[in-house]
């Protein structure tokens, strides 16, 4: 729900009850606000009977809220266009807003479940409110267009450590087989996350990710090898890094005799820089 038409409310509730909201409507509005303990009833009925009175409000208001440069004008007004005809908070982000070709348009809706689908361009991501507090979620809000305005604090966990290196090594596999390194996005958003105590809106992120991406393929792999061992090496322990990165030595040493890839040579060699910065560390 709307926080700053719900705040209205409560605050001028003689001008809304019993004409909009009955009384005790209203003060669930402001049990809610006060994010105060409900009862499951309360909470069907707030979401089920109140919220669509909220949102209905919202509709009036015809309020958006604009986050990042750089956004192709014409799409700007085609998203506000989108938005007036969705019913709940939500909010646009993507290539749609600043790329001149782009796959489908990235529409988030805030709602009680999870759910994903198309209909024609455009994608529609149902989420919610705890989801926005998520960085990728967040960093998507960041470079936007909106419908409600909101201060959400990030909830900030550290990724498992398999997931970093499957990704890696995903990643240079890509590279190798001159394929686009799709995946390359998530190590970048992580360094900046972890290492630089950065959160990137979506289109620093994706401008980040284009200048490694452009560079020639040996000095991609300098570049992503420096902030992949970076990033394990702020979030682990230098130990444990140290056995992980043994294990995986000894895989891949395993799989470049059997299948004689080309890419072993750059993954050992990764292994044993991330080894030495641990063995230099605990000397």
């Amino acid at each position: 729900m709307n926080e700053k038409i719900c705040k209205t409310i409560v605050e001028h509730r003689e001008q809304f009850v019993p004409h909009l909201f009955t009384e005790r409507q209203v003060q669930l509005i402001n049990k809610w606000l006060s994010k105060e303990k409900m009862t499951k009833t309360e909470q069907t009925y707030l979401y089920a009977t109140i919220s669509k009175k909220v949102d209905a409000l919202s509709l009036l208001r015809e309020e958006f809220y604009i986050t990042g440069d750089h956004m192709i004008p014409k799409r700007v007004e085609e998203a506000k266009k989108i938005l007036k005809e969705i019913n709940k908070p939500a909010f646009i982000s993507g290539s749609f807003l600043y790329a001149e070709k782009y796959k489908d348009i990235d529409i988030f809706i805030i709602s009680r479940r999870r759910r994903s689908y198309h209909k024609g361009k455009k994608h529609l991501v149902g989420i919610t409110e705890k989801d926005l507090q998520k960085p990728l979620s967040l960093s998507a809000l960041h470079y936007s267009i909106a419908n409600f305005s909101k201060t959400i604090h990030p909830e900030i966990k550290r990724e498992d450590f398999d997931e970093i290196v499957f990704t890696y090594q995903w990643v240079i596999n890509q590279i190798f087989q001159h394929e686009d390194q799709k995946e390359l996005r998530n190590i970048v958003f992580q360094y900046h996350l972890q290492v630089q105590g950065e959160l990137l809106d979506s289109f620093s992120l994706y401008k980040k990710t284009q200048i490694i991406k452009d560079m020639p393929k040996d000095k991609k792999i300098i570049k992503i090898n420096h902030i992949t061992k970076e990033l394990l090496l702020i979030t682990f322990s230098k130990k444990y890094i140290y056995s992980k990165m043994s294990s995986f030595s000894q895989t891949i040493k395993k799989l470049g005799e059997e299948y004689k890839t080309e890419n072993a040579p750059v993954l050992l060699n990764f292994a044993e820089e991330v080894k030495d910065e641990c063995r230099r560390a605990q000397a």
